[in-house]
Formats: C-alpha cells, sequence, structure tokens
C-alpha cells in the first residue's frame, strides 16, 4: 500500500510528459494501415508461395495489431494515471493546509498528530475539545481516502502494465486482415487501458468521509462522475457547493423525463390517483426549482447553487443558495417551518434569503467588505397546518428528529468541503427552529452562530430543563427573535412541548422585531406575526427582524438592536 510519505512525493509531470512522446509512435504506427491491407492482398498472385506469405503477413498485421493496442493502452494509462495523480496531490495539499491551519501534524505514516491549541478559555474547553476531536477524525478520513485512491490508481496501472506485458491487451487472431484497421485495435487498447474512478462512500457517510473521496479525485475525474454518475455526487455533503450543483443540474432534467414520461403513461391507462398527483407534484417542484436556477431569459443564474435534490419521501426537497458557498467569507442555513414546500412557497424564501445577503454585505462593507452566501434548506418535510390542526403538533420524531441529524450533517458538509471554514450561521423559522436546534445538539456542525424567529421551541422533549448552553455554539452566540403578533412563538412555548420559551432561555440573546433606528440612523420597521421576519418592507425599507439576521449573518452582533 502506497504511504502517506509516497504519496506527497508523486509527481504527475513524469508520465504526462511521456503521453506525447507515445502518442507520436503510435500515430506513426496507424499510418501503416494502408500500406498493410495492399500487402495481404498482392494483385495477381497465386499459388503455394502467395498462400505461405499470405500466412506470415496476416501474422504480422495480428501482431501490429496488438502492438497498436499496446501503445494506446499505455497511453491511455500514463494519461490516466498523471491526471489522477493530480487529484492526490490535491487531497494531500488539502489535508495538510487543514491541519497546519489547525495545530495538527500529518506524519509521513499518516498518523495525524495533535499539537495542541494554547490558551483556551476554562469555559471552551469542552466545545474545543469536541471540535478538535471532530478535526482529527477529518483529518485520519482525508488520510485514509487519499491513500486508497493512491493504492487504487498504483494497483489500477500495475494491472494495465501486466496485460501489456502479457500481451493479453486484445487478441487480434480473429479479426478480418482484408479490412484490417490498426486504429481500430488502438481503440480497443484504449478503452483496456483505463483507470477506474474509485467509487464513493457509502450512503449516509461522515461529511468528512465525502470530502476526502472528492479532494481526491482529479477535476477530470469530477467531471466524468458529474455527467455520468450525478446521483453519487448531488446530495453528497462535503463535496463542493458547485460540484453538487452541477450534478444536481443534471438529476433535475433526467428526473423530469422519467417523471413526465411515467405520468402520461399513467394517465393513458387511467392509472392510480394517488400515484399521478405524487408524480404531478415533482414535476411542479422540478419546474419550480428550474425556474429558480435560471434567470428570466433562460441563462442559468450564476448567483444559485442547488446543493441538494430529493423526490424521495411524501414530498419533494431541495436546498437552493445565494451566492458561492464554496469561497463566501459568511455562510447562513435557514430552515423553514411548516407548510413549507418545493413547489410552494420555496421561491418566496429563496429570494428573501438573498436580500438577508444583500444587508449583510452592505454592513460589511462598511468594514472593508465581505461576501456572503445563503442557503434555504427544504431538506426534511415540514408538518401542514390548517385551521382545524393543534400548533401543539408542529412536531413529529420522523420530521423534526430525522431533518434535525440531516441539517446536522449538511452542515458539516459546508466546512468539510472547504479548505478553510467560513463563519457559518444556522437560521430556523417556525418549526424550522426546532430542526436547527436538534441539528445544533450534533457535535462538530461548525455552526457559529445561531438564530431562530418565530420559534415555539428549540428541542423535541417536554420540560424546561434546556437552555442556550445545550446548543453547540460559542456561548453568547444564540439569537432569537419574537414578533409582535405572533401566536407561534408567544403561546406555543408556554406549553413547554419543545423545552424552554426561547423568549425566556438562559443564555439566549433577545433581538428586538420593533420599529428602530439603526446604528447608521436608517430606519428600520416593525415585523408583525408569524412571517415578516426576513421581508423587506414597502419603501424598500428592512424589518428591524431582517436587519438583526444580517448582522449576526454578517458576523457583526454590535449593529444588532436588542430587544426592550
Amino acid at each position: 500500500m502506497v504511504t502517506w510519505g509516497e504519496a506527497k512525493r508523486w509527481n504527475p509531470a513524469v508520465l504526462q510528459e511521456a503521453v506525447g512522446a507515445i502518442n507520436a509512435g503510435y500515430n506513426k504506427l496507424v499510418a501503416c494501415s494502408d500500406d498493410l491491407r495492399d500487402t495481404n492482398t498482392p494483385e495477381g498472385w497465386h499459388g503455394e508461395a502467395a498462400g505461405a506469405a499470405a500466412a506470415e503477413v496476416n501474422q504480422i498485421i495480428d501482431g501490429l495489431e496488438e502492438y497498436a493496442a499496446d501503445i494506446a493502452a499505455l497511453r491511455r494509462a500514463a494519461g490516466d494515471t498523471g491526471d489522477a495523480i493530480t487529484g492526490v496531490q490535491n487531497g494531500v495539499r488539502e489535508a495538510e493546509t487543514i491541519a497546519s491551519g489547525n495545530h495538527f501534524r500529518i506524519a509521513a505514516d499518516g498518523a495525524v498528530i495533535d499539537n495542541g491549541v494554547p490558551d483556551v478559555p476554562p469555559e471552551q474547553e469542552q466545545l474545543v475539545a469536541e471540535e478538535r476531536a471532530r478535526l482529527a477524525e477529518e483529518l485520519k478520513d482525508r488520510v485514509a481516502r487519499v491513500l486508497r485512491q493512491a493504492t487504487d490508481i498504483d494497483d489500477d496501472l500495475c494491472a494495465v502494465l501486466g496485460r501489456i506485458e502479457a500481451g493479453h491487451v486484445i487478441d487480434a487472431t480473429g479479426n478480418d486482415n482484408e479490412n484490417t484497421s490498426l486504429a481500430a485495435a488502438g481503440n480497443s487498447g484504449a478503452v483496456n487501458g483505463a483507470l477506474s474512478v474509485l467509487a464513493p462512500p457509502p450512503v449516509g457517510a461522515d461529511p468528512s468521509m465525502n470530502a476526502a473521496w472528492w479532494a481526491a479525485l482529479s477535476e477530470s475525474q469530477r467531471k466524468q462522475l458529474i455527467a455520468q454518475r450525478p446521483g453519487w455526487v448531488g446530495n453528497r455533503d462535503g463535496v463542493r457547493a458547485a460540484d453538487r450543483s452541477s450534478a444536481n443540474l443534471n438529476l433535475l432534467e433526467q428526473q423530469k423525463r422519467g417523471f413526465t414520461a411515467e405520468l402520461e403513461r399513467l394517465r393513458r391507462e387511467d392509472g392510480d390517483s394517488d400515484e399521478i398527483a405524487r408524480l404531478e407534484e415533482r414535476v411542479k417542484a422540478i419546474d419550480s426549482i428550474t425556474g429558480m436556477m435560471h434567470d428570466p431569459d433562460g441563462g442559468l443564474n450564476p448567483n444559485r447553487q442547488l446543493m441538494s435534490l430529493d423526490m424521495t419521501g411524501d414530498h419533494p426537497k431541495a436546498a437552493i443558495a445565494n451566492g458561492d458557498v464554496d469561497t463566501a467569507q459568511h455562510v447562513a442555513v435557514f430552515t423553514p417551518g411548516m407548510n413549507s414546500t418545493v413547489d410552494g412557497n420555496m421561491r418566496g424564501y429563496v429570494d428573501d434569503m438573498d436580500g438577508v445577503a444583500r444587508s449583510a454585505e452592505r454592513m460589511l462593507a462598511t468594514q472593508g467588505g465581505g461576501s456572503v452566501a445563503t442557503v434555504t434548506w427544504i431538506g426534511y418535510e415540514p408538518s401542514t397546518f390548517d385551521d382545524s390542526a393543534s400548533l401543539m403538533g408542529l412536531a413529529t420524531a420522523e420530521n423534526v428528529d430525522v431533518g434535525g441529524d440531516k441539517l446536522a450533517k449538511f452542515d458539516q458538509g459546508i466546512n468539510a468541503s472547504r479548505p478553510t471554514d467560513p463563519h457559518l450561521t444556522a437560521l430556523g423559522h417556525s418549526q424550522g427552529s426546532i430542526v436547527t436546534g436538534i441539528s445544533l445538539t450534533h457535535a462538530g456542525t461548525g455552526v457559529d452562530d445561531a438564530v431562530v424567529f418565530g420559534s415555539p421551541g428549540v428541542a423535541n422533549h417536554f420540560g424546561t430543563d434546556n437552555t442556550a448552553h445545550d446548543l453547540k455554539v460559542p456561548d453568547g452566540h444564540a439569537y432569537n427573535i419574537r414578533a409582535e403578533g405572533d401566536a407561534v412563538a408567544q403561546y406555543v412555548p408556554e406549553a413547554w412541548r419543545y423545552g424552554r420559551a426561547p423568549y425566556a432561555m438562559e443564555g439566549m440573546n433577545q433581538l428586538s422585531a420593533d420599529a428602530a433606528v439603526g446604528a447608521n440612523g436608517a430606519p428600520l420597521a416593525a415585523s408583525h406575526g408569524h412571517s415578516e421576519y426576513t421581508k423587506t418592507m414597502p419603501g424598500g425599507v428592512d424589518s428591524t427582524s431582517k436587519h438583526n439576521i444580517a448582522a449576526v449573518v454578517a458576523g457583526m452582533p454590535q449593529l444588532a438592536v436588542a430587544a426592550r
């Protein structure tokens, strides 16, 4: 097996340079095809000598066909290996960058050594220890995936060289030498000289494992998987957002064709009405996502990323980002609440989150600038609510607990996909705040700040013993906003069903939703009820709640307006 020290020394240049020389020799050989055909059938020559000569020529032709296949296999293997090594180099580079940036070291044998962090405040020791344990595991995953990739490359190349040495690339004896083509033999050889692309970790793997796998692939290997295996990539937490988006856009087209064809068949055959309704919802959701991902002129919106796409379960699920999640200095993940659907109100949420990002960037501009990306995440199935339903039924173990687990991995994936972590904020509204709260009980989400608004609570259990300190974010970095007239935020917490009321929770900073004046002297409007927290009010005025959310997202909580 390849060692870490060996992988660090691998250099693709030798193989990449060899491809040119091999190709030149291959082209000279292939140019002989016409001459070989003429030699094999000399006009007017008959008899025993002619037959013996023809047999000899056939052996020569078969040998040259096999030689052409050997050279083409070697050319392909050298090119693929050189390319694949660039992925190994990238995987090594990312792992070493993460290690050195966090006071770790990777030894030549691949061991991860924690050099420790000096001067950790006592109240932060446990959180720091948990984070360092997570980082150590991530680095181990990265080392393991790089070495697995390197070993796979080494094994594949040795297998190709072994076939060439044994003369087993192709068997040319069954070919029609009257119509011989050394180029055709070369094409067959090239197929047999291709390297495999390492399969991904199993479904449900930790985001750090997915990130390590993706980092150790070359750019051309990634493009191949995005085009040919988008299902491996699009919903894999830990893969770069831009690559997930490209894969999911491919999946979107594939699934639209499949759902439409099946829907047409069911309609023709007067099929099951429930299945027809299910497929109609999915086609509608795909059309809605397509609309959100494109500009009015039909071109792809460069400011949007489709980070997840899931048409399984009772209802479609998706995550859409504004901005570049891979490079933004500040990233916020917003989880909406009850009655949220991909084909219904997701577009409004995405637009609202774009507004939050723009407000945050305006604040950052006063301090030298900064980039912001926001993600609207409907990766769980929110409850539905109507006038006859009870507000007490906002959460079930199936939707919020599973949703919280999935959201935790999604957040982890954002950090794992980047060599340097962004300032990451979790935003949760209504039932989405319960999901967000559950996600933040997981260690290592990478979330630096959390804001809940219109919240009935942040835990899925009875009792009033939970505090903001139970959320695994730094102390003092959890915030709650409650607007006047919001029954969900006012009355549901009093039932204690979802833990202590967020507006009375120890360690929770309370921010205003009332009319106010910002630090720059600009007026801010009041938000009222359950659904105005992220709105821009008439006249282009930010609501106080939106302003406060943007201030936290920008990492500038000093600009937020505290609740009175």
